[in-house]
């Protein structure tokens, strides 16, 4: 006689966890399109070559061949206005100087030139996903819709991150985990033309989905589901850039050992499971490939002689800024050449070393491993990659390289706080929608902060930016700020609503920042008085009644 296995019904999370995602990407699209429409064409790192790239992958260039005109740099044919791109960074490096500096030329003349591009190392899958609106925009508008559609996946990732983080049994402070790390510089990357924001929202979206899978209870068609979203969401992280090969790995592993056992075996027996780990390693390896056998081009910097003595002092001098990569993960905007406000950086360096110390002092212990294993990687990636590249491009790494350790290394802190069973009570609920407030200024006063940078100047009269008659975009900014702020309004109305109502956290008297075994040892006091008052002598008054 067969034994069926128990039904596991579902819960009102995963019965709604597309409108989940709905919500979610609506969200996280607004702000990211805003992002797209107030940043100049050519105002993020390295956004000319990359819109260069992405509009020759869409033509058909696949592969890269050296520009007869600069080795270093990949031949790319493209229509004139989006080749023009290299002459709009007038303001690069200069806070002072105003995106009006930029002359009109992307004008709407589609004839095809050669052209350059520094990208054309990069795996062109992401340029395929993200150039193909220039074929049918041009001018200003074949930028504006290739960094819109860049936004689009973006939101969509993320979006499928917090639908999947809602489905563990546990996830209120998963959630406000995952809010801290969406800094400024996530939404401002997933609205351009760079492949650094689809890498970080995709390895959110593999990390949530890897855990749901491993730590739930889910078989047949929802399996099948959960493996056609992991596979997409590896599929966009490795094509991105190379050391997402790495983010991979980390994610893959550390995922499956915080699961529970008996789902990772089940899972590991069904044939979606086999299915999707070939898929991902037919792209992984198709990846690597691209990788290990680069285009000739040729090298921007001949390759110097570097003692062991000096590959030491760039190892220790890469960690020793440790503090200001995290500030550029939080925001360094332009070609670097413009800072977040101070507010915005203390509002995330507070939010990220609490929601980091309260990890490890609360959370619990067999899930603080995985924290160790984020936090050295983060930490230690940037050291190590640049002891690999100095010798011919010297210090070039940058905080955002590593955006997508942070998020993963902050959604495990989350966890470890739900596994620990951290409630909150109404002092709690107070604190954490201050915490969102405060969080969605910053995020407000970046905003604003960038558009004065390329309106009047980093150090520009703010009266002065009401009155501008110089450089304005779409839209203009007023308009652009004012629907900014409303979003952030309404967004933490819907992150309070969703803390007070997460799933598998019922707030009591006890739930005021204690772990588990405090409340045990509370409960074992609480019985031995109870012990004592019942075998205690009656006394006179009680002997009367």
């Amino acid at each position: 006689m067969a034994v069926l296995a128990p039904t596991v019904l579902p819960t009102r999370w995963e019965r709604r966890r597309w409108l989940t995602f709905l919500v979610s990407f609506v969200a996280l699209l607004l702000p990211m399109s805003l992002w797209a429409l107030a940043s100049p064409i050519g105002s993020v790192p390295d956004e000319p070559s990359h819109a260069i790239r992405a509009a020759a992958v869409a033509r058909g260039e696949i592969t890269a061949v050296p520009w007869p005109k600069n080795p270093t740099l990949a031949e790319a044919t493209v229509p004139e206005n989006i080749a023009n791109a290299h002459d709009l960074l007038c303001f690069a490096f200069d806070a002072e100087v105003t995106a009006d500096c930029q002359t009109p030329l992307r004008n709407t003349d589609e004839t095809l030139v050669q052209t350059g591009s520094s990208a054309g190392l990069n795996s062109p899958a992401f340029y395929a996903l993200v150039g193909w609106p220039s074929l049918y925009l041009d001018g200003d508008a074949a930028f504006y819709g290739m960094r819109l559609v860049s936004a689009l996946l973006c939101a969509a990732a993320l979006a499928v991150m917090f639908m999947q983080l809602t489905l563990l049994p546990r996830f209120r402070w998963a959630i406000v985990a995952a809010v801290v790390g969406i800094t400024p510089m996530v939404l401002y990357l997933a609205g351009s033309i760079n492949p650094n924001g689809l890498e970080v929202a995709s390895a959110g979206a593999l990390f949530a989905t890897l855990l749901t899978t491993f730590r739930s209870s889910l078989r047949g068609r929802r399996l099948v589901e959960q493996a056609g979203l992991a596979m997409a969401a590896a599929s966009a992280l490795v094509t991105t850039r190379s050391i997402s090969l790495l983010w991979l790995l980390v994610i893959a592993v550390v995922a499956m050992l915080l699961g529970r056992r008996e789902q990772i075996l089940r899972v590991l027996r069904s044939p979606t499971a086999w299915a999707l780990i070939a898929g991902i390693g037919v792209v992984s390896a198709l990846t690597a490939l691209w990788y290990l056998n680069p285009p000739a081009l040729g090298a921007p910097t001949p390759v110097s002689a570097v003692s062991p003595i000096s590959l030491l002092f760039v190892f220790f001098f890469t960690e020793l800024q440790t503090f200001d990569f995290m500030f550029g993960m939080i925001g360094f905007f332009g070609w670097v050449d413009t800072s977040s406000p101070s507010l915005t950086l203390a509002a995330w360096t507070t939010g990220i070393v609490l929601i980091l110390a309260v990890a490890f002092l609360w959370g619990k212990r067999s899930t603080k491993w995985a924290l160790w294993v984020f936090l050295v990687v983060t930490v230690l990636i940037p050291g190590f990659t640049q002891l690999g590249v100095y010798a011919q491009y010297g210090y070039i790494w940058q905080g955002r390289y590593t955006l997508a350790m942070l998020l993963c290394l902050l959604i495990v802190a989350g966890i470890a706080l739900d596994d620990a069973g951290l409630g909150a009570d109404g002092r709690v609920r107070h604190f954490v929608t201050g915490g969102y407030a405060f969080l969605f200024i910053g995020h407000l006063l970046a905003f604003v902060m960038v558009l004065r940078r390329y309106i009047v100047g980093a150090n520009g009269s703010l009266s002065e930016m009401f009155f501008n008659d110089g450089w304005e975009p779409p839209f203009g900014w007023k308009s652009l700020a004012l629907i900014y702020a409303i979003g952030s309004v309404l967004t933490v109305l819907l992150l309070r609503r969703l803390f007070l109502r997460s799933e598998g956290a019922d707030i009591t008297r006890d739930d005021v920042l204690i772990t588990p075994a405090e409340r045990q040892e509370t409960a074992e006091i609480e019985r031995l008085d109870h012990a004592d008052r019942q075998h205690a002598p009656a006394s006179p008054v009680d002997r009367r009644r």
